[in-house]
């Protein structure tokens, strides 16, 4: 085989190797980088239910009494709009739907509703947060018990 000492470009061997290394990086790279996103994901739920917790604290000194939702389910959107004072509670400040890979909720705690809180406040609560895809749930309540962190 003859070899031009002007010709440009790279052997196959040379593009093989280069294709080579790049998936092993990638191998490397892409779990390393799925991983930290879930973790980044788990930790704003978990500040979420912080915030969660001290709008709380704000609503039991003007109402006596702790929000509650009816049910477990995703009540984000209420939570926005009674608990964090959203006008837009479709919009946030947390955020609703498909876009959050979490939805909250809150339930009364051991004590319940009694005397002056009923319906949707309670003496005591539990908030939660659930994930859309796994298992994993998260809670916090009035005491700042943690669970599930």
């Amino acid at each position: 085989m003859r070899y031009c000492k002007n010709q440009a470009g790279f052997t196959l061997l040379e593009l093989i190797v280069a294709v080579a290394i790049l998936s092993i990086i990638a191998a490397i790279g892409v779990p390393m980088l799925v991983s930290n996103v879930r973790v980044a994901k788990n930790v704003d739920a978990q500040n979420t239910l912080r915030s969660i917790y001290l709008m709380q604290k704000n609503y039991f000194s003007e109402n006596n009494c702790y929000l509650t939702t009816s049910s477990s389910g995703d009540y984000t959107s209420v939570i926005n709009q009674y608990l964090m004072g959203s006008t837009t509670p479709a919009a946030g400040p947390i955020p609703v739907g498909n876009s959050n890979d979490f939805y909250f909720y809150i339930l009364p705690g051991t004590v319940g509703v009694s005397g002056s809180c009923t319906g949707t406040q309670s003496n005591d609560y539990t908030a939660y947060a659930k994930s859309r895809t796994t298992s994993l749930v998260y809670s916090l309540n009035q005491q700042n018990i943690k669970a599930g962190f």
